[in-house]
């Protein structure tokens, strides 16, 4: 009978054995695979956490971004739904990077989203970052 570090246990019938448990409660950068046919599968979230000094109001926008960009998946693509998605994707990224967003970006998005010119205004997650971006801008 032999065992060897990283593998399984070959008992004396030539089978291969087993039966202790592999038990991680937490990984960070790396992958696990055990016996014999094991299979190490890596998937990575990336939590876009802003800074701790980020004020109530900033977060509660930020929600309400990820929010109606989410939301927005149910409409058909257009020139529209990629500005505003875009317009988005760069309050999020600041939000997530630095705590704040520009006030003349979120002033533009605010205006976009309450002149109801678009099926983008008729999401209820639309209205909810208009108002976020207002308790924002002040």
């Amino acid at each position: 009978m032999t065992s060897g570090n990283g593998g399984s246990e070959e008992q004396e019938t030539g089978t291969v054995g087993g039966g202790g448990a592999v038990h991680i409660g937490s990984i960070s950068g790396g992958s696990v695979a055990t016996g014999r046919h094991g299979r190490a599968t890596s998937t990575s979230y990336t939590y876009n956490s802003p800074p701790q000094q980020t004020d109530e109001a900033t977060l509660a926008l930020l929600e309400a971004v990820r929010a109606l960009r989410a939301d927005m998946s149910v409409l058909a693509a257009s020139d529209e739904t990629r500005g505003v998605d875009g317009e988005l994707g760069e309050i999020e990224g600041e939000i997530a990077r630095t705590g704040r967003t520009d006030p003349t970006r979120l002033a533009r998005l605010r205006e976009r989203l309450e002149s109801g010119a678009s099926a983008i205004g008729l999401l209820a997650s639309a209205a909810t970052v208009a108002q976020a971006a207002a308790q924002v801008l002040g």
